[in-house]
């Protein structure tokens, strides 16, 4: 295989493993050194950020002048872009130098900038409308989904508070119209889950699917005395409504379940990452009740890697992960929904594990061997095109 060199874009630094994005972008760069490719990680930030940081006009100068000198300085063959929001520099700096560019996306932030359109049930009225007008009709953003948002969210906060995030969340708008632009530019866009690339298409983008991935030679450093605790339920993630923490919640106040410990992981309540992967190894069932159509659903992923069972609703790239009925339970995102699963789930446990087991080898493929492979070869193609030039 000839040398590449690939410099992954990232908006905070891989070591964080605070984020999806830093936790995949993690992974897939382990796979790729086990064949050999040189990969860095470039964030312009050692920490975390406000997004201002990102899409403010003097800032977006400043990053692309660091990757500029990044890219000359290290003679990069490939840019690959994790984060969303460093879209316009990286494809920018890719023109200029004719390296090849690659834009992974994990959200829906580039077609729509708060997402409230994708939700299922009451909290949209008009859920169904259509993806094909690629401005989603501003004059719904502005006078429904936004104070939908801030509703659902923010209900809490003072007038002026609201006032200005209402601003904000207006400018978001300008945000995502000219992450699109140059998302459409990028030489490959590659959705995380077919979920992704529906949403991707209908809004007019191109996408390959390539799953996020996960390399188990990672958890090879951890006991393997990991045992799970036949009384631990484990919510991980943001306890937003997006994710249906309230359903979670709603779940851990029945009487029926009043035997089980229910912990939550995210928001004030964090760990690091190893020791979130043996909090999953250890628990009976991990619940994933999200409303919003999880772009891909990490966590659940995560789980069925410790051999746990999967509570998950029939949303985004959920069903992708987990096999209804086999690895876990895809469900609606209702309390009753959710109820009749998980004591049915808590009832089989056994059996759902072992099939976890049985599975295990179809499933490091499917998250792990095949989307390298697939990278690879698309980065092979790009390096071949530049060498027959």
């Amino acid at each position: 295989m000839p040398s590449m060199k690939v410099l992954f874009i990232l908006e905070n630094t891989i070591k964080s493993l605070e984020g999806g994005t830093e936790v995949s972008s993690f992974h897939l760069a382990r796979l790729l050194r086990h064949k050999k490719i040189e990969v860095e990680e470039w964030a312009p930030y050692s920490k975390r950020m406000p997004i201002y940081f990102y899409t403010g006009i003097f800032f977006q100068i400043g990053i692309f002048l660091l990757l500029l000198w990044k890219c000359v300085k290290n003679r990069t063959q490939i840019l690959h872009i994790q984060g969303k929001y460093l879209l316009s520099q990286a494809i920018l700096v890719g023109k200029i130098f004719n390296i090849s560019t690659v834009a992974t996306i994990r959200d829906y932030i580039v077609v729509c900038p708060i997402a409230l359109c994708l939700f299922e049930g009451p909290a949209l009225p008009l859920q169904g409308r259509a993806f094909s007008d690629l401005h989603h009709g501003f004059w719904f953003y502005l006078t429904k989904e936004i104070p939908g948002f801030l509703s659902i969210y923010h209900q809490n906060d003072r007038l002026m508070i609201r006032i200005i995030k209402y601003l904000f969340l207006i400018r978001g708008w300008l945000v995502t119209k000219r992450l699109r632009f140059w998302l459409k530019r990028a030489d490959a866009v590659i959705s995380v889950s077919e979920a992704v690339q529906k949403i991707l298409g209908q809004s007019g983008i191109s996408s390959q699917v390539i799953h996020n991935s996960f390399d188990t030679g990672f958890i090879k450093t951890f006991p393997s005395s990991i045992i799970y605790h036949p009384s631990s339920i484990l919510f991980v993630g943001k306890p937003s409504y997006g994710k249906g923490y309230d359903i979670f919640q709603a779940l851990s106040r029945m009487d029926e379940f009043k035997r089980f410990e229910f912990k939550t992981i995210g928001g004030d309540k964090t760990l690091g990452y190893e020791d979130t992967l043996k909090e999953m190894g250890q628990a009976l069932v991990v619940i994933v009740p999200s409303r919003w159509p999880e772009p891909f659903g990490r966590v659940a992923l995560e789980s069925l890697i410790m051999g746990t069972p999967v509570l998950a609703t029939k949303r985004g790239g959920l069903p992708e992960i987990v096999e209804n009925g086999v690895t876990g339970i895809l469900t609606n995102p209702t309390a009753e929904a959710m109820t009749n699963a998980l004591r049915l789930i808590i009832k089989q446990n056994k059996k759902f594990r072992d099939k976890i087991k049985i599975g295990k080898k179809l499933l490091t493929k499917k998250f792990g061997s095949t989307p390298l492979k697939s990278y690879v070869n698309l980065y092979s193609s790009f390096l071949a095109k530049i060498s027959s030039r």
